[in-house]
């Protein structure tokens, strides 16, 4: 009688290939997924220290401009304090001294109710009719603090700076009270604008950001780097106009990308406040680069995991897979009625126990050969 059974097509992948296919493609799966989870999670981690980090320098800024601006304003208190109880002509010197070269305070002065000056740094526009400058009328109501402009007295008086811009202040100014603490005239400084961009640049260099000073209106009056942006489309000065705080990955005009903090400003001991900003950068490629050599280290370290897992993959189909072709070729040869040796392999109770079912199979065969 002919067999009807069938023989096993000879492509069928052995169950060795299947085996080590299937753990292969578990082993890449899963290194890749060990990639793409740690190295988002790293990067996610270097943003998140860039924009506290750059919110903290932000503020490291913020209370360090204040303070150097603080000392002059307690120059001009103890000034006003000198004058509440003595004639202007007195703090003549005092004026000229608190000036100095004119790095930091470009001018100081006294101007009485009717607006003339009494008494300034270097003899510079005493006699002349102040009454209009903004230092003076909001010096007449209280304590007040100017954001930059423009020299226009002392344009002529005083030289320009090395850098050729026109020459700029900020303005510092409170009331002098007589008897009865009523209003005599008005104390003002003039900062030299040039002394508080070095300011800045030096921290800015210090800290590793870059800083703009905004005012309300979303123009930068002080800036560490060449530039001198206004009303720019972004988050940060978008928030500088309003005074809010926050944190933002934006895209510059410049075409990169910042991490980027916006402060209000702050309040400092009896300070008058400008109404500034501070809007501090850091690049955000800074995240970029040690995220680069982190994902080269981890995928060094994932390939090297890969090979000794391949390693141990391969001795587990050679130990545990592999007796299994043995097996199979040994059953045809048993089925094929070749008188061969049964295969025998204790390295798990499933090989052992088919072993022993062909070696019976093997066994009662030849028996009903023999009768």
């Amino acid at each position: 009688m002919v067999s009807m059974i069938k023989e096993p097509k000879s492509r069928l992948p052995s169950l060795t290939a299947v085996t080590a296919g299937f753990m292969f493609a578990c082993i890449l799966v899963g290194v890749a997924i060990v990639f793409k989870v740690v190295d988002d999670r790293m990067l996610g981690f270097q943003e998140a220290s860039l924009r506290t980090a750059v919110e903290t320098r932000a503020r490291g800024v913020q209370t360090a401009f204040a303070a150097s601006l603080y000392r002059e304003w307690i120059n001009l208190e103890t000034l006003g304090s000198s004058l509440a109880v003595s004639q202007p002509e007195d703090i003549q010197d005092d004026l000229s001294t608190l000036v100095g070269s004119g790095r930091v305070v470009s001018w100081a002065g006294y101007a009485g109710n009717d607006g003339k000056v009494r008494v300034a740094s270097n003899g510079l526009l005493v006699g002349t009719d102040v009454s209009s400058r903004p230092w003076f009328q909001r010096g007449l109501q209280g304590n007040f603090a100017g954001d930059a402009h423009e020299a226009v007295l002392l344009a002529a008086k005083l030289p320009a700076p090395e850098s050729g811009e026109p020459l700029r202040f900020l303005d510092l100014a409170a009331p002098v009270t007589g008897v009865g603490q009523s209003v005599t005239g008005v104390l003002g400084l003039h900062l030299n604008l040039e002394w508080a961009k070095a300011y800045i640049s030096e921290l800015s260099d210090a800290l590793d950001v870059d800083v703009l000073i905004v005012n309300p209106e979303g123009r930068a009056v002080i800036s560490s780097s060449n530039e001198s942006p206004s009303n720019l489309d972004v988050p940060s000065f978008r928030r500088a106009r309003t005074g809010a705080t926050g944190v933002s990955l934006e895209l510059w005009p410049d075409g990169e990308n910042y991490f980027v903090a916006t402060l209000p400003e702050a309040s400092y001991q009896s300070l008058p406040r400008f109404g500034w900003s501070i809007v501090a950068r850091i690049d955000a490629n800074a995240s970029r680069n040690p995220a680069s050599s982190f994902s080269s280290g981890l995928l060094l370290s994932l390939s090297l995991l890969t090979m000794a897992l391949l390693l141990l993959m391969s001795l587990f189909i050679v130990s545990f897979i592999r007796p299994f072709h043995h097996l199979a070729v040994n059953a045809k040869a048993v089925a094929d009625g070749q008188n061969v040796y049964p295969y025998e392999s204790k390295r798990t109770s499933e090989l052992a126990t088919i072993g022993s079912a062909i070696s019976r199979l093997q066994a009662n065969a030849d028996r009903q050969d023999n009768e």
